[in-house]
Formats: structure tokens, sequence, C-alpha cells
């Protein structure tokens, strides 16, 4: 693995986590795949992905795992900026075609990478399309047992009076719950729902003019409704959608034999259609 730059400026710099594939022939690398973490836009890091998935997709793909800049102290048009960086960044790698990969909020962002670049696959583990879903006005109901503790003074401590692209979740994933109680978690990262703006958004024909997709979702998702992933894989014109029969939404953060295959079937299905495609 090669940390490498990304972009550099005074204020902040997104490095990348470079893994070389291991393919037995350089004619089997599909190309550079973009992974970009979850954490609802508020944190997360660009490390998250364990090493035994990262070493699926290795033979396949040189993954690049990057950091992008995190809401509150930057908004979401920073974010899309990012998006910009990190995609010229893996292209101009020249390891072949660029396809991406996001869980939650990066599956979000990958779906929408996909509809501003050139694209050649995406890989969407219980990602979004929009802001609009009514459960995210509301605390995740696997969450309500962390009520009192979602306080003004909590949300306080953990906004940082610099710009950060890097946040573990503890404690940070309380700050993204506060703002999910209090129904304004769109407004802290820069969504005004009353605008009706499409950049933040997938439209029908966005879906519908998308690379292949491969989808996966927990059937009980308490986060991230599972109607996302299935309103994408049926418009997408090339797609395949896996739900699991679960009520957690990171499931795969254990990894499991059965979490494992989730990614092998992942790299079947970009293998798959892009010797269609040659």
């Amino acid at each position: 693995m090669t940390t490498v730059t990304i972009k550099e400026t005074d204020a902040y710099t997104l490095y990348g986590d470079l893994y070389e594939n291991t393919a037995q022939n350089e004619s089997d690398v599909l190309g550079t795949l973009i992974y970009l973490h979850g954490g609802g836009l508020v944190f997360g890091e660009r490390t998250d992905l364990p090493s035994e998935y990262i070493d699926v997709l290795r033979h396949k793909f040189n993954v690049l795992a990057a950091d992008y800049r995190l809401a509150p102290e930057s908004d979401i048009d920073d974010i899309f900026t990012d998006l910009q960086h990190i995609y010229h960044f893996a292209a101009a790698l020249k390891h072949g075609p660029v396809y991406i990969m996001g869980r939650s909020a990066g599956g979000y962002l990958s779906l929408i990478a996909a509809r501003d670049f050139d694209i050649a696959g995406v890989i969407d583990f219980y990602g979004y399309f929009n802001f609009t879903h009514s459960d995210f006005n509301y605390l995740p109901h696997d969450q309500k047992h962390l009520d009192v503790m979602l306080t003004e003074e909590l949300a306080g401590r953990n906004i940082r009076d610099y710009v950060t692209v890097s946040e573990s979740p503890d404690p940070r994933y309380l700050l993204y719950l506060y703002y999910r109680k209090a129904g304004n978690w769109q407004k802290m990262i820069g969504i005004d729902l009353e605008a009706n703006n499409d950049k933040y958004r997938l439209t029908k024909e966005d879906m519908g003019g998308l690379p292949p997709v491969f989808a996966v979702h927990a059937k009980g998702d308490p986060d991230v409704p599972v109607f996302f992933s299935r309103k994408v894989t049926k418009s997408a014109p090339v797609a395949e959608f896996v739900e699991v029969d679960t009520a957690v939404h990171n499931f795969d953060q254990e990894v499991t034999a059965e979490n494992i295959s989730l990614y092998e079937r992942a790299v079947e299905f970009m293998s798959k259609h892009a010797e269609q495609q040659t």
C-alpha cells in the first residue's frame, strides 16, 4: 500500500491509500477502483474497509481509498469538488477504466460520481440517491437508546474549528445522530430540501444512464431504507441487487465468510460486464 496526495491546499490535504492489484496477468486487471467511506458525510475514515475485503477487490482492481472533506465544517459542494479531484487523480493513474465503490454515504457519492464522470461501474453498499426520504428526519430506530446523550453540548464539542477530512466514528457518530434526531441533517451538510435542486440527487433519467451497478442492502436497514437500492437496481440498465436478510445497517462491518462472498460477487459482476464490453 502506498499513501498518495490527491489534493493539497493551505487548509486541508486529501490523501489516498493506493493498493496495487494482485492479478497474475495484467490483462486481468479491470482498472482502478475508488473507495469512498460512509458516515453520513459527517464522520468516517478512508481506512475503514477491512483488509479482507480489500484483498478480494485487488484480484481485479488497483484500489484507491480516498479522503473527502466532512460536514459541517465543509458542505456538500465542497465534497462534490473533492469528488472531482479524486476522479481525475484516479483517471490520471492510467491503469484502465475508473470504477467506484462506496458504503452508505460513500455509496451516495459513488452514484453521483457515476452520473457526473466517466465511471465504468459502481459497487454500492447500502447507499442512497437523495435526501428527501422521511426516515432521514428522525433518529434511526435502532439508536433510540442513545437519545438522552444527543445534546447540543455534545454536538458543540465534536465540531472542529478547521477543515476535517477524517473523523473516527467514536465519538463523531454521535454528532451525526444528533443531526438526525434534530431533523436537520440535510441542512447541516448544505442541502436545502425546498430548493428542489437536481444537483444533489439522482433523477429517474440519471439512474437510467448509470453504468453497471452492483448493490447490496439490508432488508431491514434502520438507517438508510432498502428502498434506495431496490429503486436504483430497477432503474439502471445493467444491475444486480443482493438483499441481505438482516436489520443491521453496516452489516459487513464484521468480516464473515458470507460478507466476503458479497465482495467476491461484486467483483465477478464487474468482470462479467467488462468482458461483454470488449
